[in-house]
């Protein structure tokens, strides 16, 4: 707690940030939260307290019986926290879509971060994601960091958003596709675009190491792209070449790139998979505690789920894969690859994230798949598809690829509980939905998608917290708030305290929960019964408010001085 405490908490200009015992007169709030119990963010509880805002500020937390309030939300019996932060989201389209962001937004989350593998705010007419896009008849139609910014105040949002630069989409816009280096001139472009994109308002650098082109990039490559990232007091966050066979020398090669590219480094989705490495967990956390006491500056983000998410191609080797979708299908066409792809599937451990060894055949369900094929395959784990069919799960497994175009979303049950409670006992580690906002109707509502979407943060205050009485209900409340602004280097954000960014939720502990399941993900949690973002109130009991005061979040090298 005590790098939360010694955040320097400037008063906003013009404002006055002083107490109501100490005014003559009484004050008139915005926005009074009354008689809640307060969790500040840093650790701190103050029991029965109210928090005053004034505009899109924090004006004061005490006693305000006496001050009057343009709106008043009753937090009696309840829990005031500052807006949940989601450091790891995936919302870049989907917001587009759909402002309200509404499965996130139930959570309590006020401010996401985007950018793991991609970012729309990185996005050319040659890398654009079209058919992402296409389901919700959005078109793409704008240029760069701040052109997509624009279009997200335009269309308005709940919650506020940030991005990172993504290695990923740098090495894509100036190598392309291929598994090759960089050459001098191409690098110094690369340098290039993370230079700039940090300017417009990037938080730092990520990669996503087991997805091409980005697996292609080797440790030489990212440390040059982060010591650009470096000198705009950027970070440095990843999705590590491997999370099961290769965790540990992934770990090495994430915490030699914040070394030596001078930069804080962040783990996503820190998890062990593989039955075969169940228990490992407090291993892993072993070697980031050791680098931390080496002087690197290093932590990690978890969701609380036993599965991870990703497309059913992440599982190809990555030769398989290599120049795109196009060459990936038309190799896939010829029996003699897949019978070497399968090969390697089964025998293959180190040089890229076997997803398929980890997760086997029973370990992984479908989640998403276009509409042109057969949709009662949604939910259901390959194994039993093959079953079903009485057919070979490798023949299932190949023809769903083709089938499909490469675009089926699948989920992979490879994590053991122990392991999953062990990170987040962590103090080293915040919370990520690692999902875009979605709806539990319409046109966001397709397909059997990970639960994180709906429930992460409930989840972790449920189950963790009431249930299991893993963490404090102040330890989970400040790794969402307090400690993820750290992390993410937010300075106004994250903290209850006068002169902070008036974002808030307001939670039943004996109530709130997450519904959303792997069978029935498309659930509201319950339990939060308030939020408020930039000091307009977006959520009650009776639903979305219809406001959407959500705004851009800038990194270092643009934030306000």
């Amino acid at each position: 707690m005590t790098l939360m405490r010694a955040i320097l908490l400037p008063a906003a200009a013009g404002l006055s940030v002083t107490l109501l015992s100490a005014c003559a007169q009484p004050v008139r709030y915005d926005v009074i939260v009354r008689g809640g119990d307060v969790i500040v963010g840093d650790g701190v509880l103050g029991p029965g307290q109210d928090v005053g805002i004034i505009g899109d500020r924090i004006a004061a937390v005490g006693d305000l019986a006496a001050a009057q309030g343009g709106q008043v939300i009753d937090a009696t019996g309840l829990v005031v926290a500052p807006g949940f932060i989601d450091v790891q989201g995936q919302s870049g389209t989907t917001l587009l879509a759909d402002g309200n962001g509404e499965s996130h937004l139930r959570q309590g989350i006020t401010t996401e971060i985007i950018g793991e593998g991609g970012s729309p705010a990185f996005w050319t007419k040659d890398t654009a994601d079209v058919d992402a896009l296409a389901p919700f008849g959005v078109s793409f139609d704008w240029t760069g960091f701040g052109g997509y910014f624009d279009r997200l105040r335009e269309r308005g949002t709940t919650i506020n958003v940030g991005t990172f630069v993504p290695a990923t989409a740098v090495r894509r816009a100036i190598i392309g596709m291929d598994n090759r280096a960089p050459t001098p001139a191409e690098l110094t472009q690369m340098e290039a675009m993370v230079d700039q994109g940090m300017r417009d308002g990037a938080f730092g650098l990520s990669s996503a190491l087991i997805y091409v082109p980005g697996s292609f990039a080797q440790t030489d490559e990212l440390v040059a792209l982060a010591k650009v990232a470096a000198r705009h007091q950027g970070i440095y966050i990843t999705h590590i070449r491997g999370e099961s066979f290769n965790l540990f020398n992934a770990l090495d090669e994430a915490i030699a790139i914040g070394r030596d590219g001078g930069l804080p480094v962040v783990i996503f989705h820190l998890k062990v998979g593989a039955k075969a490495n169940w228990g490992r967990m407090r291993e892993a956390l072993d070697q980031l505690e050791k680098a931390k006491a080496a002087g690197v500056r290093v932590s990690a983000t978890m969701y609380p789920y036993t599965a991870g998410g990703t497309g059913l191609a992440a599982t190809l080797p990555l030769w398989v894969q290599e120049g795109g979708r196009e060459q990936m299908l038309a190799r896939l066409a010829d029996p003699a690859v897949r019978k070497r792809a399968r090969a390697e599937i089964e025998t293959k451990l180190d040089g890229w994230e076997n997803l398929l060894l980890a997760a086997t055949f029973e370990g992984i369900q479908v989640a998403s798949a276009p509409p042109t094929i057969d949709q009662s395959i949604i939910g259901k784990r390959i194994a039993q598809i093959a079953r079903e069919r009485k057919a070979d799960p490798w023949d299932v497994y190949f023809g769903l690829l083709i089938e499909s175009g490469g675009r089926i979303g699948a989920l992979y049950h490879m994590m053991s509980e122990e392991d999953v409670a062990t990170g987040l006992r962590s103090p080293l580690v915040t919370i990520g939905t690692d999902s875009a906002a979605l709806r539990a109707e319409g046109a966001l509502a397709q397909g059997a998608p990970h639960p994180r979407a709906y429930g992460t943060f409930p989840r972790v205050l449920s189950k963790y917290v009431r249930e299991d009485k893993l963490l404090s209900l102040n330890e989970a409340v400040s790794r969402m708030t307090g400690a993820a602004a750290i992390q993410m280097g937010l300075m106004n954000r994250g903290l209850l305290r006068v002169g902070m960014l008036a974002d808030v939720v307001v939670f039943n502990p004996a109530t709130v929960k997450d519904h959303a399941t792997y069978e029935r993900p498309h659930q509201y949690p319950t339990g939060i019964e308030h939020v408020v973002v930039n000091g307009v109130p977006v959520l009650d009991p009776r639903g979305l408010t219809g406001a959407r005061p959500g705004r851009p979040v800038y990194g270092p090298a643009r934030r306000p001085r």
